[in-house]
Order: structure tokens, then sequence, then C-alpha cells
């Protein structure tokens, strides 16, 4: 029988009710004790490393997961991580980042609705991320409402559906029907030694622009020691105020301060392009990188990894611009062993 090692964290799936209303309560193993036909997919351990509302994760508890899967690795078939849902996709984005050239399923799961509920979705969704921990392909995914998604492309779309994620400008890996775990899209195989890597630089600032921001909050970002920023602007990488002072002062931060300044979109599909407007252009000239396609959530850890692995400029922006979802596509059954 294929082995699983469960890492429990805390959040909406594992919450009680108090007279502060819901908080993280049942424990990993109590989780397991409530779904017993879990037992007939796999051996499963258990790991308690937090219980902890989403909210509060930290860049410091993602290094402890990313610790927590590294050791695992060895001795089990696949990883379930349990997860509240708030800030699950900055969890899975970090865990692409930090662990490279994964040899076995990582998948993070959660519920919208407390285990303990009538009407909970977190049973399916336990269900669902084993079966895929345990015939899925390597790598790190959200596995939620049947859909399994790649774990730097997923977007929480709704704070109450159970639908709640989407995959953004990346098809969806695959989904699980029936019990069946159907891979629909093959991430690239990786062929060196497995690693892990934690020197994470979070030091790095969200700006979202809107029609009245004002260039003096990129001086704040310099001011108060951040290492990097990065920048929501409109459509395909639009800068508010771009002719009264915005390009001078992200020009400050990429020329005086070495600082890199990643452009995404506030659009949740599509990305920026900055070689389409002349205004793109005049940021791209005040040395904004793009950042393409990638989620506001992806965006900000890859830039914590790029600071983590280098200060050069110019390989800060090769980093931030590699794509680390190269794939081939397909299509596959995965059936459950007799």
């Amino acid at each position: 029988m294929k082995r699983i090692c469960l890492i429990a964290t805390g959040g909406t799936i594992a919450c009680v009710q108090t007279e502060q209303g819901f908080v993280p309560g049942l424990s990993g193993r109590e989780l397991l004790a409530r779904v017993p036909d879990l037992g007939d997919v796999a051996a499963i351990d258990v790991q308690q490393i937090m219980n902890i509302d989403s909210s509060e994760m930290q860049v410091s508890d993602w290094r402890s997961i990313a610790r927590a899967v590294f050791g695992a690795a060895e001795a089990y078939d696949g990883v379930v991580i349990t997860h509240g849902t708030d800030t699950m996709c900055y969890t899975a984005a970090a865990l692409s980042f930090m662990l490279s050239d994964l040899r076995i399923p990582v998948v993070l799961t959660g519920a919208q609705r407390p285990l303990l509920l009538e009407d909970s979705d977190a049973v399916n969704n336990l269900r669902d991320a084993c079966a895929v921990a345990v015939y899925g392909e390597a790598g790190v995914s959200i596995v939620f409402n049947h859909k399994i998604i790649h774990g730097s492309r997923a977007f929480k779309m709704y704070s109450k559906n159970d639908d709640a994620y989407v995959s953004r400008n990346y098809p969806y890996l695959g989904k699980i029907e029936n019990g069946q775990v159907i891979w629909q899209h093959h991430a690239k195989i990786q062929r060196g030694q497995p690693r892990l890597f934690v020197s994470l630089n979070e030091n790095v600032a969200l700006l979202k622009l809107t029609p009245a921001s004002n260039p003096s909050a990129l001086d704040y970002v310099a001011k108060y020691g951040f290492s990097g920023v990065v920048i929501e602007g409109f459509g395909t990488g639009g800068i508010a105020n771009l002719n009264r002072g915005m390009a001078q002062g992200i020009r400050r931060l990429t020329e005086e301060r070495r600082m890199p300044v990643l452009m995404i979109s506030q659009c949740p599909y599509d990305g920026v392009n900055l070689a389409v407007y002349g205004i793109g252009e005049q940021a791209a000239k005040a040395g904004v990188i793009p950042g393409n396609d990638m989620t506001t959530e992806t965006a900000v850890v890859k830039l914590m990894w790029a600071l983590g692995k280098t200060q050069n400029m110019s390989e800060i922006a090769g980093l931030l611009e590699s794509n680390i979802c190269d794939e081939i596509t397909g299509e596959r059954k995965i059936q459950p062993a007799d």
C-alpha cells in the first residue's frame, strides 16, 4: 500500500465553534479519524506542524512547511497539506519555488466550511487530495472541488463558494471523477536532484495602483528598507501618473537603489505586455520588469525567491522572466491499484 504524509497546518477545515467564532482546533489525526475510508487509499501518517488560521501564515511558516515536505519526500509516495483557504495560493506558490525537482505529488487542500459541519466540503476535498497524492504526478498542486491546479497558478475567486479556486492563465492539471484521477496537462519532467531552498527575502512590497496613486508611495518603499516591489498596474501594464512623477519614482528605485520593480496586471487574465502602448514602453524604460501573466501571489513569492538567490539586477530580471510552467500536454486516466 502507498504511503502518504499528511501535514496539518490548521485552517477552516480544522475549525471548531467557540465563543469567538470558528477557530482551528482539530488536529490532523482528528481529521483523519472523521474520514476513516481514507485508510483504504493509503497508509497515512500525520505531522502537525501548526494549527492556525491561514490569515496568520508567515514566511517563516512556509519554511517550516517546506522543510517538512522535503523531509517526508524520501519516505512517502505523496504529501497532503491541509491548509486554510485564504492564503493557500501564497503557500502553494512558495512551495513551488522552495522545492525543486520533486519526485512525489505535494497536494494542498482545505475547505470552505469546517469538517465538523454536516454540509462541509472538507470530506470530498480530503478524499480527492489523497487520491492525487497517490495517483498523481510529481510537483506542487492545489486540489479543490475535484480540480487539480498548478501550485503557482491558483487564484481564490470566491470567499464562500465550494468552487473557490481557478487556474489563472494556465490549464487545469486535471480533475477527479468518481475517485479516478484524470491528468490532463503534464508538467515538465524534472531530472535534477530534489532541492530545498528557504532563503526567501521577505522584504517585498506590493503596490496596487489606482488613478489617484501618488508617486510618494515609491519613496516610502525605498525609505523603509524594502528590497523589491511588485506593482499591480492597469491592463497590459499602465502606470498611473506616469507623466507626473511615477516614472521618475520607479527610476529612483531601479537606478539609484538598485531595487527590482516587477509589474503585473490587475486583470485576472492575459497579463502585461509593456510593448503594446506608449505608456507601457515608458514604464519599461524606467526599469520595470514585466511579470507577464503571473498571479499576484506568485509574483510576490517569485520576487522573494529571486532576491534570495542574487542581488544582481540583470540576474534577478532573468529569474523573474523565466517560466516555471514548462509542460507537455495530453490526457491519461490513472486507475487505482487493485
